[in-house]
């Protein structure tokens, strides 16, 4: 939890709110809140998701992990090129069904991380 600190402040001062906000809103002290941000403390698991809740962001983006994104197995790049619907798109298009398969799968990794 390298970055904790960081992405709470961030997450913090991006929604207006000060340090006050945040600890009313988690159940702890202004200082608690403090201690987080400059990294001095870490606060616990329940906490930690009270805080991802309060931001409507996951634990990973809290606490500041940054996923690699993991390339599907090349069994799903397969049954997307066999769909149905990217065999037609690759007919119309001229386009390979794997080059679309590999869009859509791209697509699908950015919008999980």
């Amino acid at each position: 939890m390298l970055k904790f600190g960081e992405s709470l402040k961030e997450l913090r001062q991006r929604r207006g709110l000060r340090q006050e906000d945040v600890a009313r809103m988690v159940g702890v002290e202004r200082p608690t809140v403090a201690n987080w941000e400059r990294g001095t403390k870490q606060p616990g698991l329940e906490t930690l998701v009270r805080l991802s809740r309060l931001f409507g962001v996951s634990l990973d983006e809290l606490v500041g992990v940054e996923r690699a994104a993991t390339p599907l197995p090349l069994a799903s790049y397969r049954s997307l090129a066999a769909d149905p619907l990217v065999k037609l798109l690759a007919e119309r298009t001229g386009v390979p069904a794997k080059n679309i398969a590999a869009f859509i799968a791209a697509i699908q990794i950015s919008d999980d991380t």
